[in-house]
């Protein structure tokens, strides 16, 4: 059965048991395979397509809790982790950019943090635990202490010190270098190196994100490792597993580091990383035991693999936001009227249904429920609503059919999907999407120059909110890929930024969801469960807040 058969054959399934309408069941099938469908040609597909087994969880529970193992695959958990052997890891997409000052891809940041250490990590349950930094207080305001391990070594042989920390955000700030992910850290004012186990870091005041920045995009470099190579294309860390290989479009090799300032980890002594754009071809490799861990299977077969015993379905439970990027630099989306029609003709549950098959919930922000910092708001309530998107371009004074396109990058089946249904839910209103494919670094391209019209993309800075819409909203920040600017927002967002006390942030935070979402640079439409799948035999694996893959942790029975 091909993949189109596949995905034309779950949806038959859901159709038949109620869990999608009539209306989304057509719309998917010509979504998936370019069928005609009539009403009269509903039975026979019926009629040619066995319904799935029963499944114990809706969808709507899917996305709102863990993956459970089986009691078998439980049972099977040994009491104590193993040393040796090899992972081979299959992510969606390819590396790019080894250098965390640089970095702007996923898919890069997936394989170096596993080369870098940070001086703090964050747990499953959120809370912030020792790296590089075994201890930290805040003295005032402004300014913060941190006690550094001494027996941690750069893959190159030299000793990590407090000089590391000043040197990484010093290099961050270097003007001459524009290092796209200082924004993350623009209100750190600057780093004192007490002695070589103790720094003080100073900021801004009242800044609410420090240690999230630090857990998310800390990773400490050394001066002579970035002097003596490119540090693009060899990363050189103090973490646990040392960059050894970069076959290009292949993979990446690393090897665990001997001095390691963990002793007792990492377990595996060589993690190869993979990219493999076909969640189908990526499934087979981990059923026929040439993968070891796999980043995504298809999403119409999520369900039932979780009750398979021939791979397992790791803990999850971290969220990725996946939005609509719309360029409001160039016409047709420099129109307010036109942003905010597109958002009230998009149907999201389908997009829920057709794209993620339930392993998604619509959102309206960046945040799932299960964050503290949540706020709960949907400005797009009663979407689709065609009238309001119809009169909204009215108001707009635009000649229809608006002409607009949406750049999809084929290595990322599911943005393809949704630009193919996005192109369907629009042509009503009077919006005629053309869906054009860009290789990814092309696509990044296409967005960092401002010469695209729209786009869907997810967004892996999730461990505050901060690092979602403070980039991608504020107008100072080399990440607005919207090209928007609008002062209100500008100072809603600086609010939030520099508010410390939980209840007043939450209520700052709430306020910038409100405004972004009338605004309409970008539009939030689902947040997509996260599941590392692997052979029965790994474990140690599993979703983190800060979305990193923390290798270090896996190992095998």
């Amino acid at each position: 059965m091909s993949y189109q058969e596949e995905q034309v054959a779950d949806l038959v399934g859901k159709f038949k048991t109620g869990r999608i309408s009539r209306r989304e069941f057509m719309r998917g099938v010509s979504l998936f395979g370019g069928f005609t469908v009539t009403a009269g040609a509903i039975p026979a597909l019926l009629a040619g397509c066995a319904p799935p087994a029963p499944s114990s969880a809706t969808a709507p529970n899917v996305a709102a809790g863990a993956a459970t193992p089986s009691a078998a695959q439980a049972a099977a958990t040994p009491a104590a982790p193993k040393r040796g052997g090899t992972l081979v890891a299959a992510t969606i997409d390819k590396p790019v950019n080894m250098d965390p000052a640089f970095a702007e891809l996923y898919s890069s940041i997936q394989v170096y943090d596993n080369v870098f250490a940070k001086l703090l990590y964050v747990t499953r349950e959120g809370q912030f635990i020792p790296g590089l930094a075994k201890s930290w207080k805040q003295l005032n305001d402004t300014t913060w202490e941190f006690n550094l391990v001494d027996n941690a070594f750069f893959h190159n042989g030299e000793k990590f010190t407090g000089a590391d920390v000043k040197y990484t955000f010093d290099r961050l700030f270097d003007k001459t270098l524009s290092a796209a992910n200082a924004i993350f850290f623009t209100p750190l004012s600057g780093v004192e190196v007490v002695n070589d186990t103790s720094v003080r870091i100073m900021t801004k005041p009242n800044w609410g994100g420090l240690m999230g920045a630090l857990a998310a995009f800390g990773d400490i470099v050394n001066e002579k490792a970035i002097k003596a190579n490119d540090p693009k294309l060899q990363p050189v860390g103090s973490g646990p597993y040392k960059f050894t290989e970069w076959v290009k479009d292949d993979h990446i090799t690393l090897e665990r580091w001997e001095k390691y300032y963990r002793s007792d980890k990492p377990y595996f002594d060589k993690v190869i990383f993979k990219a493999i754009a076909d969640d189908t071809v990526r499934l087979t490799g981990l059923q026929k035991g040439e993968l070891n861990w796999i980043e995504q299977v298809p999403l119409q077969k999520a369900e039932d693999l979780k009750k398979s015993t021939d791979v397992k379905a790791n803990p999850t439970g971290a969220f990725f936001p996946d939005l609509f990027l719309l360029n409001c630099s160039k016409p047709p989306f420099d129109k307010l009227e036109v942003r905010q029609a597109l958002a009230w003709a998009l149907d999201r549950q389908a997009i829920v249904n057709l794209v993620w098959f339930g392993q998604a919930r619509v959102s309206a922000e960046s945040l799932s429920p299960d964050n503290p910092m949540y706020s709960g708001q949907d400005p797009f309530k009663g979407a689709p609503n065609p009238q309001k998107a119809k009169d909204l371009l009215a108001s707009a004074g635009v000649s229809l059919p608006i002409k607009a396109v949406f750049a999809a990058q084929p290595q990322v089946p599911t943005q393809v999907q949704v630009g193919q249904l996005v192109q369907q839910q629009l042509k009503p209103v009077g919006i005629d999407v053309q869906v054009q494919s860009f290789e990814s670094a092309r696509w990044f391209e296409e967005l960092a120059t401002k010469r695209y019209d729209f786009t869907s993309t997810y967004w892996s800075a999730t461990l505050d909110p901060e690092h979602c819409v403070y980039p991608l909203g504020h107008s100072t920040s080399p990440w607005n890929f919207a090209g928007f600017k609008d002062d209100k927002l500008d100072a809603a967002l600086d609010k939030f930024r520099y508010t410390v006390e939980p209840t007043e942030r939450k209520k700052a935070y709430a306020d910038v969801v409100a405004q972004m979402a009338q605004l309409a640079p970008m539009v939030f439409q689902v947040n997509f469960l996260r599941t590392y799948w692997t052979q029965p035999n790994i474990m140690g694996v599993s979703t983190l807040p800060s979305l990193e893959l923390r290798m270090e942790d896996a190992w095998a029975a």
